[in-house]
């Protein structure tokens, strides 16, 4: 039997709306994603997991714990800075908009995945980190099913550098707030990807779900 897989991103944080490179940096949920995450909480009723882990950033632990609320047993999530958000070094906690009109070229650049934000990671390191972090949580729990609760940009990475996308494919695709993405791992550490950026749980537009904040 593989072991399954639900990813999801963490609810809307007041940096998502604000337009913040909120990476390592921590915000809070706003109203609206207290409301995703109890959505979600009740859209996973009656699903069992064997484990489940978080990011230990704040917005990450408490949707994981909304998560939960209706898991037949207590189970509280573990916390691993392995599946936190890309650092952004010294974009940490500012707008994007102003760093585009300060820095355009270095802003174009990243957002090419040619150049990290300074100080910050690397694509490569990114992909590297959450990757290798996924793969070891994987392999504790062989046969089972797990839940994994991280950030947008650390979602990217971790789906391009599972599916050998390349690097400067690698913020290509969309992941929605509180949206659930499901993988398989066989035995031979095989990826099959069976859905990916599901957000039926939310009353909303899909449109309306594209969240500019980096985090």
């Amino acid at each position: 039997m593989p072991t399954n897989v639900f990813l999801v991103r963490h609810a809307e944080t007041y940096g998502n709306i604000e337009g913040l490179f909120c990476g390592h940096s921590e915000t809070e949920l706003t109203t609206k994603g207290e409301a995703q995450a109890r959505a979600l909480g009740v859209r996973l009723k009656g699903q069992h997991f064997d484990a489940a882990y978080s990011s230990d950033l704040s917005r990450a632990k408490r949707t994981a714990l909304y998560a939960l609320e209706h898991h037949a047993e207590p189970l509280a999530p573990v916390l691993d800075p392995g599946f936190r958000e890309m650092n952004y070094g010294e974009w940490e906690a500012k707008p994007g908009s102003e760093i585009g009109k300060t820095h355009p070229e270095l802003m174009r650049e990243f957002f090419r995945c040619k150049a990290p934000a300074p100080g910050g990671e690397s694509i490569a390191e990114v992909r590297q980190r959450t990757a290798d972090t996924l793969r070891r949580t994987v392999s504790a729990h062989p046969d089972g099913t797990i839940l994994v609760v991280s950030h947008g940009n650390a979602i990217m990475a971790m789906l391009a550098e599972l599916l050998g996308v390349p690097d400067e494919s690698t913020w290509s695709f969309a992941v929605a707030n509180t949206s659930i993405t499901r993988m398989t791992f066989g035995r031979s550490g095989r990826m099959m990807l069976t859905s990916f950026n599901d957000h039926a749980h939310l009353e909303e537009d899909p449109a309306s779900l594209a969240v500019y904040g980096r985090g």
